[in-house]
């Protein structure tokens, strides 16, 4: 079942021009970025409902380590959350406008 939507899908993309693929490409990297931050907000709620033992340092030592790995500061990664989130919502009201 994977292979046929993996054709069908590079199919469709092959046939698009370069301004088309530039925004398929922002579409994907705006919505990796939402859920990256999706997840990191719902870890900090987890951890906030559960007061798991040593889990604030856990939770506090993954996030520095990821912003260090991304070579981003804490500041500089929420703002990139706050406008993915933001852009992601609106490509979502543009295709819930598309489907009426």
């Amino acid at each position: 079942m994977r292979i046929p939507m993996l054709i069908l899908s590079l199919a469709v993309l092959s046939s698009t021009n370069a301004e088309e693929m530039a925004e398929v490409q922002k579409l994907m990297a705006v919505s990796k970025m939402a859920g990256v931050c999706g997840v990191m907000q719902q870890m900090g709620k987890f951890q906030s409902a559960t007061k798991m033992p040593n889990g604030d340092a856990f939770v506090e030592r993954f996030w520095q380590t990821e912003f260090a790995r991304l070579g981003k500061t804490q500041a500089q990664f929420f703002k990139e959350c706050e406008f993915s989130i933001s852009e992601y919502e609106q490509f979502w009201q543009l295709t819930d406008q598309a489907k009426r």
